[in-house]
């Protein structure tokens, strides 16, 4: 039976990082949305996963971080992938919220299988 395709929302504002995700995401069959910021994603969107870095940070602080998390699992109501390089959120990925945590950079196959593993 062949897989329903997902929509997948992008937050990050490096548009390299951005362009990666999406071939990574839509290379396993699913629909990528991308934004900069949480707002610029339109209300009608309905994600079915969430992948974004830990944008609203320029150094690490471990409340922001947490909250960051939090409010995307508010705003999309689904499992959420942070992908830094933060080494303190890599730290203490657990602390974060996050139902994933992928180091910057990290393994395309990686990413793949983590996407695919929430997906299911």
């Amino acid at each position: 039976m062949p897989r329903s395709v997902a929509k997948v929302v992008v937050l990050d504002d490096d548009r390299v990082m951005v362009e990666l995700l999406r071939t990574v995401i839509e290379d396993e069959g699913h629909q990528a949305v991308s934004a900069v910021q949480m707002d610029d994603v339109p209300a009608s969107v309905r994600a079915d996963l969430v992948v974004s870095d830990l944008m609203p940070l320029t150094s690490y602080r471990a409340d922001v971080a947490r909250q960051w998390v939090r409010d995307l699992h508010d705003r999309f109501g689904v499992p959420v992938v942070v992908v830094t390089a933060h080494k303190d959120a890599l730290a203490e990925p657990d602390r974060l919220g996050a139902d994933a945590v992928i180091a910057k950079p990290f393994d395309v196959d990686s990413l793949a299988a983590t996407i695919r593993a929430l997906l299911a």
